[in-house]
């Protein structure tokens, strides 16, 4: 894990998804860095979760249990932590998916069908730290050469819950893995 603190201003533009080019610019941001396979990024993004006090807004394009990470989101749940997600359409059909014990747990679930992949990895905590990298939210993830970002900055993590919230826009609910992948098969 590497850490980086940045004193100069913190440049963040996203495209996808949104009506024009956002920028933001952060006086200060703290950034830590993992990489796998070198590093547990898994328990990297558990330790967040599970800081978290009030909100976690999750994108997953895979998600499954085993690595912790479910797992650490369904304690935050029972915390009271208000969790909600945005998957992949693939996501929920997927060997292990970790869609179906967070959706059961009460935790609002939302597919992003009108993205061809929707391929965040990405969680808002708390209005203040975001996650993002390469890192995919399933236990596969610790074996493959993957980067992972905690980026401790209000106004980043504003940005990318603005894009959250775009996503959840165009997306649909969803109740249960029989309905969604039953209705992807037809």
């Amino acid at each position: 894990m590497y850490r980086i603190r940045l004193y100069a201003a913190l440049l963040l533009a996203l495209t996808t998804g949104l009506p024009s080019t956002v920028c933001a610019a952060a006086p200060s941001a703290t950034i830590e860095t993992c990489f796998a396979p070198e590093s547990d990024c898994a328990a990297f993004a558990v330790r967040a979760i599970d800081r978290a006090e009030h909100e976690i807004l999750v994108g997953a394009y895979g998600l499954t249990t085993g690595s912790g990470i479910v797992e650490a989101l369904l304690r935050a749940h029972r915390r009271e932590v208000a969790v909600r997600l945005i998957a992949d359409k693939s996501t929920p059909c997927g060997r292990n998916s970790g869609i179906d014990p967070l959706a059961g747990a009460g935790v609002p679930v939302w597919i992003d069908h009108v993205a061809r992949i929707a391929h965040a990895k990405t969680m808002v905590i708390d209005g203040n730290v975001t996650l993002s990298g390469s890192y995919n939210w399933t236990r596969g993830a610790s074996a493959n050469s993957e980067d992972l970002n905690l980026v401790a900055s209000p106004v980043v993590a504003e940005t990318y819950a603005a894009h959250w919230r775009v996503r959840q826009a165009v997306s649909l609910r969803f109740d249960r893995r029989e309905d969604w992948c039953s209705a992807r098969a037809r």
